[in-house]
């Protein structure tokens, strides 16, 4: 396996207990890493990863920097473990941040940073009006829009991720988004269920927070990835900096291109995926398409029956 892809999932993997195998077996890495990470936003990480309370995970503030904590801890172990470099890095929304750090782009503790405020930005759109994100299953990305442009009112449901050709998510006011759920149901769609967030991600309702979160992106440094990282946007590798922040500023209000980003990361050859995350929804995902070969880090077990089959022949005294 010369060529493979490392893929960052975003909010909803979480959930209580995750990563437990890695720091009751593994060494000092994932301690470590949450710990630097619970001193940045001044808050106990490792407890509320372990012990909850769920909804508290919940929250987008605190499960944005989980999860990004989380992906770096198991980057950083597989780096220790001398794991091959990927060809290509990518992140599902949120972890786009997680690719962009561990393919050194940005410092942890900037992304620590701007991610909770991000998910702080995030939450308050839904203060005082009640919003929602679903999976529309069994139709595709044409025939969503077409559910979502049909419904005339003044709210809003838009088109929030392409996760694959027959998976697409709706994200938006909740009233819109249910109607156009209804409407994906005569147009098809074969299941339909609400997304583990209380956030409308990737929706027109995201637009009004961009501005504030341009300032303070505007104060971090960004480097030239030194892993090239595809972006949800535009599904292309940039190394400027001022384009890297400003993929990620249209990021939050703009659909995530996933669909599109596997199918480049298959054109240039990239057939085995490897989710770096404490779930395996990427991974999930992926197997639905045969061409792929997915693996997942979400345990220690998984993680080292990855690393086994990635570094084969190469790193077999690891």
């Amino acid at each position: 396996m010369s060529l493979f892809a490392m893929l960052f999932p975003g909010q909803g993997s979480q959930y209580v207990g995750m990563l437990s195998s890695f720091f009751y077996r593994s060494n000092n890495i994932f301690y470590n890493t949450f710990d630097e990470a619970s001193e940045y936003i001044h808050f106990d990480l490792f407890k509320l990863i372990q012990e909850g309370p769920k909804f508290k995970l919940n929250e987008s503030k605190y499960t944005q920097v989980a999860i990004l904590t989380a992906s770096v801890s198991i980057y950083r172990f597989w780096n220790y473990k001398h794991g091959k470099a990927p060809t290509f890095m990518s992140g599902h929304s949120l972890g786009e941040y997680s690719a962009l750090v561990c393919s050194d782009s940005i410092k942890f503790s900037d992304a620590l940073n701007f991610v909770f405020l991000r998910g702080q930005l995030m939450e308050e759109i839904t203060i005082n009006r009640p919003t929602l994100m679903q999976a529309i299953i069994g139709i595709d990305k044409k025939k969503a829009q077409t559910a979502c442009s049909t419904i005339k009112s003044k709210k809003i449901v838009s088109l929030s991720s392409i996760n694959s050709h027959n998976q697409i998510v709706i994200s938006g006011d909740k009233s819109a988004v249910y109607k156009a759920s209804l409407n994906c149901k005569k147009l098809g769609a074969k299941h339909i269920f609400t997304l583990n967030t209380n956030i409308p991600a990737h929706s027109k309702l995201m637009k009004p927070i961009s501005e504030k979160l341009k300032k303070m992106l505007n104060m971090i440094s960004v480097h030239p990835p030194k892993i090239p990282v595809i972006n949800n946007v535009d599904v292309t590798s940039e190394n400027n900096s001022e384009n890297i922040k400003n993929a990620l500023i249209r990021q939050i209000y703009s659909t995530v291109r996933w669909k599109e980003v596997i199918d480049f990361m298959k054109l240039k050859k990239n057939f085995v995926m490897l989710e770096i995350g404490p779930n395996k929804i990427l991974t999930k995902l992926n197997k639905k398409d045969k061409k792929i070969i997915s693996f997942s880090t979400n345990n220690l077990k998984n993680f080292l029956i990855a690393f086994k089959k990635i570094n084969q022949g190469i790193n077999e005294h690891k």
